[in-house]
C-alpha cells in the first residue's frame, strides 16, 4: 500500500545510493533478458480497437511508474500485449499463447465480457491470475480463485440505474434499448428486474445491434410508448446516434446510460444532443482525489487528451497486479493469495477492496452531461 501510494502520488523519494544499485541491477537483469513478463489480452483491432489501445496504454502507464521506482524487486515489468479483435475464440488464443509461450506471470484482461468470459475458465485451469479491467458479466469471476475483476458487474449497474431512475429522478414509465450481447443484456435484466420492485413500468424494451445506425423504427416505437425515461444500455457509437434520432423524432424523456457513454467519442459523436444525459461509471476525470491528478496529468501529458473509464480501469487492474508482486513476487500461487486480499488499494476509480467473490466493492458513479462536458452527480455503494 505505502508502494502505491508513492507511486500514484508521484513523490517517490529514494535515496541517490539506493536509486543508482536498483537502476544498476535492472540494468543488469535486463541485459541477461530477466525481466517480469505482464500480459495483456483486448482488442487492439476491429470495431472495438480504439477501447482496447487506450487499456492497453493504461497497463503500459501503470507499468512504467514501477519501473521508474526500480521495478519489481529489482526487475524491471514487460507488457506482453494480444490482440484478441473482440472475439473469445481469439482471445482464447492470446492467452494460451500468453501463458504457455511468454510464460506471462499475470495477465490484466482488458477484452470484453464475450471474450473474457471463454478465457476466465482457461485462466483458471492454468493457474495465472487475471485482473478484469472493464468486462462486467457476472459469470467472469465464477470459476475459481485466479480471476478477479476491478469493475463492478453489470447487474449491479442495471440495479444502481434503477435505483437512481426511480427514487431520485421519480420515473415510473421508462423505455429501455439495449444491445444485443452479454454486457446489453446482463445491464438490461438486472435494470428491468430491480426498477419493477420499485414499482416503475418498463414501457417497452428493444434489442439492438452493436453497428446499426438506423433506429428510426424502434424509436417509433418508443414514442408511441410516452416515456419519461428512456434507458439506452450500449457504447458511445449507438448510443450518440440514438440520442440525436431521439431528439429528431420529438422524444423528450431524459436519457439515461451506462459505462458505455463513458467516452469523450459520446460528446463528439451526439453534440448537443447529449445535454442531460446521466449515465453510471466508476471514473471521473475531475476527481479531486491526488491519485486521480496525477493519473490525469500523466495521460495527457503523454496522449493529449482526457482519459476515460476504460484507460483507468486497466491502469487499476495492472496497479492490483503490480502492488501484489511487490508483496509477494512472482510465484503465482502467492501472487493470486495477495490479488484476493486487496484491500482498501488507492485506485483511479476508488479504493479497490475485492469481496470472497471476488468482486470489487466500490461506489458506482453517477455523471451527467452538462454545457457539453461530462460532471458529476453523486456515488453510492451498492452490495
Amino acid at each position: 500500500m505505502k508502494k502505491f501510494s508513492m507511486i500514484a502520488a508521484g513523490v517517490i523519494t529514494v535515496s541517490l545510493m539506493v536509486s543508482g544499485c536498483a537502476a544498476k541491477s535492472s540494468d543488469s537483469a535486463n541485459k541477461a533478458g530477466d525481466t517480469i513478463k505482464l500480459g495483456w489480452i483486448g482488442p487492439l483491432t476491429g470495431p472495438t480497437a480504439t477501447d482496447g489501445t487506450h487499456s492497453r496504454d493504461a497497463a503500459i502507464m501503470a507499468i512504467e511508474q514501477y519501473n521508474k521506482a526500480g521495478g519489481i524487486q529489482g526487475k524491471k515489468v514487460e507488457l506482453i500485449a494480444e490482440d484478441d479483435q473482440g472475439k473469445p475464440e481469439e482471445a482464447l488464443k492470446g492467452v494460451q499463447k500468453l501463458i504457455n509461450n511468454d510464460k506471462v506471470v499475470a495477465i490484466v484482461g482488458g477484452a470484453y465480457s464475450g471474450p473474457t468470459k471463454t478465457i476466465a475458465t482457461k485462466i483458471q485451469e492454468l493457474k495465472v491470475p487475471m485482473v478484469i479491467a472493464y468486462a462486467v458479466h457476472p459469470d467472469a469471476t465464477k470459476g475459481g480463485d485466479y480471476v478477479n475483476r476491478v469493475i463492478y458487474t453489470g447487474p449491479l449497474q442495471g440495479k444502481a440505474m434503477a435505483d437512481y431512475a426511480v427514487n431520485d429522478l421519480k420515473k415510473k414509465n421508462i423505455a429501455v434499448l439495449y444491445v444485443d450481447i452479454d454486457y446489453g443484456k446482463s445491464i438490461f435484466t438486472a435494470f428491468k428486474e430491480e426498477a419493477g420492485k420499485l414499482g416503475a413500468n418498463i414501457g417497452i424494451e428493444r434489442p439492438f445491434k452493436m453497428g446499426d445506425k438506423d433506429f428510426s423504427s424502434i424509436l417509433t416505437a418508443v414514442k408511441a410508448a410516452n416515456p419519461d425515461g428512456l434507458y439506452v444500455v450500449g457504447y458511445y457509437n449507438e448510443a450518440a446516434a440514438i440520442v440525436k434520432q431521439a431528439k429528431e423524432a420529438g422524444i423528450s424523456a431524459q436519457l439515461l446510460g451506462v459505462d458505455g457513454f463513458d467516452s469523450p467519442k459520446y460528446l463528439e459523436l451526439g453534440k448537443t444532443n447529449t445535454e442531460g444525459s446521466t449515465f453510471t461509471t466508476s471514473f471521473y476525470a475531475s476527481d479531486s482525489r491526488s491519485v486521480v491528478k496525477i493519473f490525469v496529468n500523466q495521460w495527457q501529458d503523454k496522449f493529449k487528451d482526457i482519459p476515460d473509464m476504460l484507460s483507468s480501469q486497466s491502469y487499476d487492474a495492472a496497479m492490483v497486479i503490480l502492488e501484489g508482486m511487490q508483496k509477494v513476487g512472482t510465484d503465482k500461487e502467492k501472487l493470486k493469495q495477495a490479488i484476493n486480499d486487496t484491500k482498501d488499494l488507492e485506485g483511479t476509480s476508488g479504493k479497490i477492496t475485492f469481496g470472497k467473490d471476488h468482486e470489487v466493492i466500490k461506489p458506482v458513479i453517477f455523471m451527467t452531461v452538462k454545457d457539453g462536458k461530462f460532471q458529476f452527480v453523486k456515488s453510492k455503494t451498492y452490495n
